[in-house]
């Protein structure tokens, strides 16, 4: 029993420095090419050195850290390719996806969770907290699905796509509003082909105005 808290406590503890370390990258707090030195971060976040390498390795699968032997890790700048792989990756999840969750609610589950968290994107209690609330839609849409290994597939690319809603989220606010509030309609109506029509259109008309927005600190 004492071990498993252990394991839990030590789980939590790098948790809250991966959410620190991210929110620090997002916000340019520590911007492309910044060493992150395990003393130096276990130090600051006042946690030993294993959650901080923890949260180290799960930004490096994130594409947040470099690890280079011997030398420690830094955060990576970010290209214009690593952005269109994103959106590439989410045109083969959430479409399917979305489709499949219009298919359950069609079959009686409940959709209820899914206004829920439209509403709170749609209606933020503060304006910041935008681009965090639309990401809880986009993650709600494929857990109604039921499909779990598509939630696990999203889930590497949550950290990027935050930094690109923060980064970006007045660039297409009104439409995202719009079409988020057309996805819940669809789903809610239980029609999966039109609800996955269009995600991929909500996918990939942000594409380029969103590459256009992250220009100046994009690398090519």
């Amino acid at each position: 029993m004492a071990t498993a808290r252990a394991k839990e406590d030590r789980t939590a503890l790098a948790d809250r420095v991966y959410d620190d370390l991210l929110r620090a990258i997002v916000t340019g707090e520590l911007s492309p090419g910044a060493w992150l030195k395990e003393r130096e971060l276990s130090e600051r976040f006042d946690v030993s050195r294993i959650p901080v390498r923890q949260a180290l390795q799960r930004l490096e699968s994130e594409g947040f850290v470099v690890t280079t032997p011997n030398r420690g890790a830094k955060v990576t700048p970010v290209t214009r390719a690593d952005i269109e792989d994103l959106f590439d990756a989410r045109l083969c999840i959430e479409p399917f996806a979305v489709r499949r969750a219009a298919e359950r609610v069609r079959d009686g589950e409940p959709s209820d969770r899914l206004r829920e968290v439209l509403d709170q994107a749609l209606h933020p209690r503060e304006h910041a907290e935008l681009g965090a609330a639309n990401l809880r839609f986009h993650v709600e849409m494929v857990r109604l699905s039921g499909n779990s290994l598509l939630l696990r597939s999203l889930t590497p690319m949550i950290g990027r796509m935050e930094w690109i809603f923060r980064l970006t989220q007045s660039a297409l606010e009104r439409e995202h509003a719009m079409e988020h509030q057309q996805l819940f309609d669809s789903i809610a109506a239980g029609r999966p082909e039109l609800a996955a029509a269009q995600a991929f259109a909500h996918i990939e008309l942000a594409r380029e105005p969103l590459i256009a927005a992250l220009a100046d600190i994009l690398e090519w």
